[in-house]
């Protein structure tokens, strides 16, 4: 990642996305606009993040990455709008 997608900084930091073990495993994306009771039709949450970040040093948004085609599947599966 090269510019901030928030402010449009270019002075970013790599790290990762940290905490208890538990946590970081569990960690996930999830869409807006899930259809009514996506979520108890599935035992999958969303899409897992990747352990890998970005970081502004400018404002501090900070953005992850998760499988495409993970993303999609999930989205199309259960979201009432992908866009």
């Amino acid at each position: 990642m090269t510019k901030c997608l928030k402010c449009g900084g270019t002075d970013i930091v790599r790290g990762k996305i940290k905490g208890p073990e538990r946590l970081v495993a569990d960690s996930f994306f999830q869409p807006d606009y899930l259809r009514p009771l996506a979520l108890a039709a599935t035992s999958q949450k969303g899409s897992r993040l990747a352990p890998e970040a970005y970081a502004c040093l400018g404002c501090g948004f900070v953005s992850a990455q998760v499988d495409p085609k993970e993303l999609r599947d999930f989205t199309e599966k259960y979201c009432k709008q992908v866009r």
